[in-house]
């Protein structure tokens, strides 16, 4: 409906029976992009004292709803909505009549509100009617706020207008493209995580989401917080996840609440992980994610009717699992609870647990040989059915642990967050040399790289087929989903494989950071496109944001054809390449590989990390300042001994102050360089042999 004619037809009468600038003070809280001056108008114009007792009413109760929106807790509509069908919040009451002249106003709420729901709620988002729906909704409501209100900027940018933000540095003459691009999207990051910090983060830490989606935020900023050390940034996550580690209901370790394995996890792995990696020597860390290893052997696993360590639900908590039949299920997701554990068996080789953790992935490098129920053999299964092992999935399709339409259906929906359990097994490989752990890997990646010699034209669910499709890594993923390959290029980093050079070569370079001059320009096409995202629509990482798990993901809305998951002609920013450049990870986050964290702030600088072996590294680093910077680098992945360390610059070493490193064990070597301005520059360290 357009409101324009009934706007029109009102402002005589307002003018008459009311002070002149009502209907100013109507248009000036329409337009404004400012919700708090936006408040404002709203309060000032409810004191109006020619408004009579129903226009004050509703003026009152909007300007509280706005006063609320402006308030911490950024999804407190929620509560309104409780044991009511999803699309009850179109009809939200903001005690404000159809016809009244505040009516576009509610119009933009209405519209976010909409917005959020859909890019937050993935049982609405798949859904194939709720989704359209939804959509439509919100574009009609910001519609009505652009006729009424044609100065508001943010509803046009839900409408698809772009708004630029931020300055693009100044090209510098020596500068490489990757360098060039990588800088602005850094600095263009760490505005947008200041801008969270200093607006959004209350005195006990906390971002306003709800801690538990509060939590997933430093999976995004995992460029600028783990690759580099920016001390506002670092304070921050350090501030948030200390505070929310000590919750009651972590007490003991675990959450005492009963839920799915992705939300009863990530109160400890999305706080504990970030801590082991900021403050590795605190040893407290350690010790809480080797305590993991006691849920999961009083609690959470079992032996199946097959003699095989299995977990006995995905819903569980640090006391219990849950007893109904359609939750008994050992799913691929049940490794984001032990990514802690995963981390301490690595930094402390503890045999206990490694030994725990191996037997329960026996269980799986058991299940991924056969064929079962549907499912090829040598397909890693979506879950195993408790008590008998098999892999089955909710109602008789093994790649659905959950129904379609029920919770959380498309994040456990195979390949679910796959590469979670492959980098477990490749972990597992590497701890104990054991070949079996890679037989998984090696039957999936010959199964992918089949069909991306010889593409298959039919992708039925299931199918051999539609598993080597799944595989693919994919541009827009918000988690671990498919991306085999990100694995096996984790896998080569370590070790210098070469076993799965073939497939790697196939997969596109923005995954696996290849550094032949083919990958480079893969890579740096990838960055224009990344950058392209991040230099628009400022309000959608910050503002406008209603759900902090959500941050990056505001194009989702703006998705082509309702297709919200497969980011249809949009494109995220993809900080998770960025995450690998900078580190020299091959993988996201979430269990990160890091081989070097750079200790300056991510400012004025580009790194690209070529090589991060155990016992060989390599980057290239590009300094924007006009003088010569003073660097350190915390080497986390070469194990201990003598290495020789070089930097060129322009083809010719430069001198170092300490061209001998001595790596030792149980500590993390800070390498002291000077990184001269405006030249590309080579650091490698090479062990002695």
């Amino acid at each position: 409906m357009d409101f324009r004619p009934c706007l029109l037809s009102l402002i005589p009468l307002l003018t008459v029976c009311l002070h002149a600038e009502l209907p100013a003070l109507i248009r000036q809280a329409g337009n404004t992009d400012d919700d708090k001056e936006r408040q404002a108008l709203l309060e000032k114009y409810a004191a109006l004292p020619a408004l009579d007792e129903e226009q004050r009413k509703e003026a009152t109760a909007l300007a509280e709803f706005a006063k609320r929106w402006n308030g911490s807790a950024l999804k407190f509509y929620g509560a309104s909505m409780r044991g009511k069908p999803a699309r009850a919040l179109g009809d939200y009451d903001f005690g404000v009549a159809a016809d009244s002249p505040l009516r576009p106003i509610c119009e933009l709420y209405r519209g976010r509100m909409l917005a959020w729901t859909l890019i937050e709620n993935s049982t609405v988002r798949t859904h194939p009617k709720d989704s359209k729906w939804f959509k439509d909704e919100a574009v009609a409501s910001f519609q009505r706020v652009k006729a009424a209100f044609p100065q508001n900027t943010v509803a046009r940018m839900y409408l698809g207008e772009a708004l630029p933000w931020g300055v693009v540095p100044a090209k510098v003459e020596e500068a490489p493209e990757w360098a060039t691009l990588q800088r602005e999207q850094l600095e263009r990051l760490g505005e947008i995580i200041r801008w969270w910090i200093t607006q959004r983060q209350r005195d006990n830490g906390e971002f306003g989401g709800g801690w538990g989606d509060d939590c997933e935020m430093w999976r995004w900023w995992s460029s600028v917080l783990l690759g580099f050390d920016d001390p506002q940034i670092t304070a921050a996550q350090l501030k948030f996840s200390r505070s929310a580690v000590t919750r009651p209901h972590l007490k003991g370790g675990f959450n005492t609440e009963i839920t799915d394995v992705e939300h009863a996890a990530e109160d400890t792995t999305d706080n504990l992980v970030p801590l082991m990696v900021l403050e590795p020597e605190n040893d407290k860390w350690t010790k809480w994610g080797l305590k993991l290893g006691d849920f999961m052997r009083d609690v959470w696993t079992g032996k199946n009717e097959r003699g095989r360590l299995q977990f006995k639900s995905f819903y569980f908590s640090a006391t219990e699992t849950a007893p109904q039949p359609q939750r008994a299920l050992d799913v691929i997701a049940d490794v984001g609870a032990l990514h802690p554990a995963l981390l301490a068996w690595q930094r402390t080789g503890d045999e206990k647990l490694g030994a725990q953790i191996c037997e329960w992935l026996d269980t799986w490098v058991d299940a991924t040989a056969r064929a079962e129920n549907g499912k090829p053999a040598g397909i890693l299964p979506a879950s195993l059915r408790w008590p008998d092992g098999a892999a089955a999935g909710a109602e008789g399709n093994w790649w659905e642990p959950v129904k379609p339409g029920g919770y959380m259906h498309s994040y456990y929906l195979w390949p679910s967050v796959i590469t979670e359990m492959t980098d477990a097994l490749m972990l597992a490989h590497v701890m104990t040399g054991k070949e079996h752990y890679l037989a998984p890997l090696r039957s999936m990646a010959a199964i992918r790289l089949k069909h991306l010699q010889n593409p298959s034209g039919e992708f039925k669910p299931g199918t051999e087929a539609w598993c080597a499709d799944q595989l693919a890594p994919r541009q827009n993923a918000n988690s671990n989903t498919g991306g085999l390959v990100k694995t096996l290029a984790r896998f080569k980093a370590l070790t210098g494989t070469s076993e799965f050079d073939e497939l790697i070569a196939l997969e596109g370079a923005e995954f696996v950071i290849r550094t032949d001059e083919a990958g480079k320009r893969e890579m740096e096409a990838a960055l224009r496109e990344s950058l392209a995202a991040l230099r628009v629509n400022f309000p959608g990482f910050t503002s406008e944001v209603r759900s902090t798990d959500r941050v990056m993901r505001f194009v989702q809305f703006l998705s082509q054809d309702y297709a919200f998951d497969a980011y249809k002609g949009v494109t995220q920013p993809k900080h998770e390449l960025l995450y690998r450049m900078v580190t020299g990870d091959k993988n996201a986050p979430r269990f990160p590989q890091i081989a070097v964290r750079w200790l300056t702030p991510p400012k004025g600088i580009a790194a690209l990390v070529t090589e991060a072996s155990t016992t060989k590294f390599a980057a290239e680093l590009f300094h924007f300042g006009g003088a010569p910077r003073e660097m350190r680098a915390e080497l986390r992945q070469l194990k201990p001994g003598d290495y020789t360390a070089s930097l060129i610059v322009g083809g010719k070493p430069v001198s170092l102050s300490e061209s001998t490193v001595k790596i030792e064990k149980g500590r993390f070597t800070k390498f002291a360089f000077t990184l001269p301005a405006g030249k590309l520059a080579t650091l490698r360290l090479e062990m002695n042999r």
